[in-house]
């Protein structure tokens, strides 16, 4: 059984961040390890703090973990902190990690922000150029990009601004899009696009599910066009089961 790694924050409804992330991994029969960067005090309505761990816990959560259990794949979702960030980036290279997937959260569902502007300045020059692909959502890919997105012409220059950072492929998600929610993969020559329908009302965690999805079929030997495709069903699927467990938005089914 291949191994991934996710590394983020907890969110104590297990809508989103690790525990959305290893739910998913478990459903798709991918063995789900984890490295917890921050602590959130959140539910379905709102998001009230965050408790960053220091470097030197999140240090020793990589030595002791990869020292004994090696992932064949890895996602990053919150990373809160430059000390968080400076700590991930030396130990992807220290430890070698392949097939990083790199969800740029920024802000959550709520609207509350999620990473500091000198943690996100550094996530584009020093964590991305290690990734294999970026996974973004249209707002978090107009501030990567500093460009507004209102078309497939403009998915396409983002996309391209965003591989110069160096991951090896681009995943601009158009979930927030009015009238439909395609997905769009660029690998530097051409732009895929998985087409998906819209639906109605707000949704926790949808970003989180998407990038962990993508990373197991990763695990599972899909090649990345497929792997688009394969994640975008996966979380459609999420989306018509949600649960309305809270008094906000809708808890992914997984």
């Amino acid at each position: 059984m291949k191994v991934a790694l996710t590394i983020g924050g907890s969110d104590p409804t297990g809508g989103a961040g690790i525990q959305m992330d290893l739910k998913v991994f478990q459903a798709l029969g991918v063995y789900g390890t984890a490295v917890i960067t921050a602590l959130t005090a959140q539910n379905t309505k709102v998001f009230k703090k965050i408790y960053p761990l220091s470097a030197k816990m999140i240090d020793n959560q990589f030595r002791v973990l990869l020292n004994d259990i090696k992932p064949y794949a890895a996602k990053t979702g919150m990373i809160y902190s430059e000390e968080a960030l400076e700590c991930i980036v030396k130990n992807v290279k220290k430890y070698r990690i392949n097939n990083l997937i790199i969800d740029p959260v920024i802000n959550s569902s709520t609207g509350r922000r999620l990473i500091q502007k000198k943690t996100l300045k550094k996530l584009k020059e020093q964590l991305i150029p290690l990734s294999k692909a970026i996974t973004a959502n249209i707002p978090e890919a107009e501030i990567l990009a500093k460009m507004k997105i209102n078309s497939e012409k403009t998915i396409l220059e983002a996309a391209k601004r965003i591989k110069e950072m160096g991951p090896e492929i681009v995943i601009i998600k158009g979930g927030h899009w009015h009238n439909k929610a395609s997905d769009f993969l660029y690998d530097g020559k051409n732009l895929f696009v998985a087409e998906g329908e819209k639906f109605m009302g707000q949704y926790h965690g949808t970003g989180c599910a998407f990038s962990s999805a993508f990373v197991a079929f990763l695990c599972l030997g899909y090649e990345h066009e497929k792997a688009l495709h394969a994640s975008k069903n996966f979380v459609k699927n999420a989306i018509i089961n949600a649960l309305k467990i809270g008094k906000g938005m809708y808890l992914l089914k997984i």
